[in-house]
């Protein structure tokens, strides 16, 4: 599949946890993600913005919420690429848009908006999309958060990329928001790592609301590959969700404090930070983990984690 040139981000030891956990753990680093500020969606975005050039489009269409790092990504790199963004905004408590980070960043790079209810979206995507045509502009819509074969597939290669560094790997964790990163990953694992289990530490939803998410991005993922992967690697916790999406509670700002003071890599309480959170917690919990080698992928946010102060 295409996409844009980009450097991997690095694999790193994270010996104070190894320690204390008696595993061998690393992290992959695509929170140092060299491209629009950033973690997951930004490589999600160099396969999803491919084809976008000022010779093939007018404008780039999405839609999100104030705190929503697929936003800030997809702005910058549309002000990179020199086409102009229109995001079609939503959020239950518009005093976010004021603190957020991300959105901040949206507004630097100098994006068009247009501000409705949640339960309206789909149709004022199709109303200023419909009205950009009928000035004969050519628009490209990119799905919120980055849901779509193309971000599903970075996260699949992505796995090719560990597997080809010969990094041994028995439990990934992750963060799962949209389920697009995870899907990617649970496909790759079963390809690359066949015995290994793919842990996700969900940050908003119930199992029972994922699962029909997660299986709709393998139908298209496998529509695409011509394959069968499963979730059968897949182990799903809703235990921190902390009340839902971008909520948190004072255990988890403790847990997120520790990380950044015993190993310097900064995680957030949106996603990394849960994930982190519920991954530690769940080694401690069990002796299985003793001895293997366990991989953390940290998928950003550092933007969500400044926006709390």
């Amino acid at each position: 599949m295409k996409h844009l040139k980009f450097e991997e981000t690095p694999i790193t030891p994270l010996p104070y946890y190894s320690k204390q956990l008696g595993v061998n753990l690393l992290c992959k680093r695509d929170d140092l993600f060299t491209k629009a500020g950033g973690g997951s969606k930004a490589r999600m975005l160099q396969y999803i913005l491919a084809d976008v050039t000022p010779q093939a489009y007018d404008v780039v269409i999405t839609a999100g919420g104030p705190s929503s790092n697929f936003n800030r990504a997809c702005a910058l790199m549309c002000a990179e690429v020199g086409i102009p963004m229109h995001l079609i905004e939503y959020t239950e408590n518009p005093d976010e848009f004021d603190t957020s980070l991300n959105y901040y960043l949206c507004q630097l790079a100098g994006i068009r908006t247009t501000r409705c209810l949640k339960t309206e979206v789909a149709a004022t995507i199709s109303s200023i999309k419909d009205d950009y045509e009928k000035d004969g502009k050519r628009v490209k819509f990119v799905y919120g958060g980055g849901k779509s074969l193309e971000g599903i597939y970075a996260y699949y290669e992505a796995v090719k990329g560990i597997f080809n560094e010969q990094i041994n790997v028995d439990h990934l964790f992750v963060a799962c928001g949209t389920g697009t990163t995870l899907t990617g990953l649970c496909a790759g694992m079963q390809k690359y790592y066949p015995r290994s289990k793919v842990h996700a530490i969900s940050t908003a939803r119930t199992y029972d609301a994922e699962r029909i998410v997660l299986l709709e991005n393998m139908n298209i993922l496998n529509s695409y590959l011509g394959t069968s992967y499963t979730f059968d690697n897949l182990d799903f916790s809703e235990k921190y969700l902390c009340g839902g999406y971008a909520k948190y509670n004072e255990d988890l700002m403790a847990a997120i404090k520790k990380c950044i003071s015993h190993e310097g890599m900064l995680i957030d309480p949106t996603y990394s930070g849960k994930a982190f959170w519920g991954m530690t917690n769940t080694i401690k919990e069990s002796t299985d983990y003793r001895g293997k080698n366990v991989l953390f992928w940290n998928t950003g946010g550092i933007f969500n984690l400044l926006s709390i102060k």
